[in-house]
């Protein structure tokens, strides 16, 4: 049996948990590569630039990506095309590039050359729920999909302080970098990686041919005062994500933002858990995800719920290597 050989994109937490996955199916890791270059394994032995990225593709069997979004995804984009040009499939938890360029990647997502259940939902891998069952029965889609701001406000719906559940989460891996304080570790969970996973998450249901961009989303920030009332009222509060097709319906909900794309209205913010009685069945526990599908006029034909981890390098790079042998197997 051929030994199935891997390059991986990507030295952080991910990438290094994908490196001990990887050796421990007994799959040889050809490169890792960072921001100075490609690397043999783990190690500092350089072999070669990110300007060689191209020509060392073609080494390996199927690439992971496992990187931060850091633009808007198109840095991402050009390796996912440059690997696939090289007739090797990509798996990646990286937002950006499906986020904002989709359209461009669709027909390798359908083909089945691009692996992507961990780019929403970490290890939940609550998008190939969506695409079984999602249809034209579906009425309404609602979604816990950021990890780090449920554990943040279970926390402080537990009697602990912002500042202490937010050092923990920076300690234990599941906020995103380039932010410190409770207020941007906040707003960059809201503002940066959730409009990216909706739009994934959007696209990835099939609702219609039109292809939702996160970039166009506007989304308004947490001030100050606004935190000290989500502090207040964290009990009964959590970010979710709502699509449905109802232009009309009235949530009590603090900041986020809304979008209108074909007959569907998607709505994201910090929403009392009140506002819908769907609510009640989605939230999930810690940095878990959620999702709900509300099916039939008024929910006759039911309500279906899919709960997981949603952050953490071990359930998101379990996720990756799941969608890795799908693709190669």
């Amino acid at each position: 049996m051929k030994t199935i050989s891997i390059g991986i994109i990507g030295k952080g937490n991910i990438g290094s948990e994908l490196y001990k996955r990887a050796l421990s199916k007994k799959w040889k890791v050809e490169w890792t590569m960072g921001t100075k270059g490609l690397f043999k394994g783990l190690s500092n032995d350089k072999i070669g630039g990110i300007e060689d990225y191209s020509s060392l593709v073609k080494e390996v069997d199927l690439v992971f990506l496992a990187v931060p979004t850091l633009d808007d995804g198109k840095t991402a984009s050009n390796y996912i095309k440059t690997s696939l040009d090289a007739e090797v499939p990509v798996v990646t938890c990286e937002k950006g590039a499906l986020s904002n360029y989709y359209s461009e990647l669709e027909n390798a997502i359908k083909n089945g050359k691009i692996g992507y259940s961990a780019t929403v939902g970490g290890g939940s891998r609550l998008l190939r729920y969506l695409e079984e069952r999602v249809g034209p029965q579906v009425e309404e889609i609602h979604a816990v999909v950021n990890g780090t701001l449920n554990y943040i406000f279970e926390g402080l719906s537990r009697g602990r302080s912002l500042g202490a559940v937010v050092e923990e989460t920076k300690k234990l891996g599941y906020a995103e970098p380039m932010a410190e304080n409770p207020l941007e570790i906040i707003n960059q969970e809201a503002t940066c990686d959730v409009p990216m996973k909706t739009s994934i998450l959007f696209n990835s249901c099939n609702l219609i041919s039109e292809r939702m961009i996160a970039r166009e989303i506007q989304v308004q920030k947490i001030e100050k005062s606004q935190l000290k009332k989500l502090e207040r009222e964290a009990s009964s509060r959590r970010y979710i994500i709502s699509i449905t097709k109802d232009s009309n319906h009235e949530e009590d909900v603090i900041r986020g933002f809304k979008y209108h794309i074909g007959e569907w209205y998607i709505s994201a913010g910090f929403k009392h858990i009140r506002s819908n009685p769907l609510f009640r069945e989605l939230i999930p526990s810690g940095v878990n995800n959620a999702v709900l599908i509300s099916e039939g006029e008024f929910g006759r034909d039911g309500s279906y719920v899919l709960t997981g981890p949603g952050a953490g390098a071990a359930p998101t790079s379990l996720s990756m290597l799941i969608d890795a042998e799908k693709i190669l197997l």
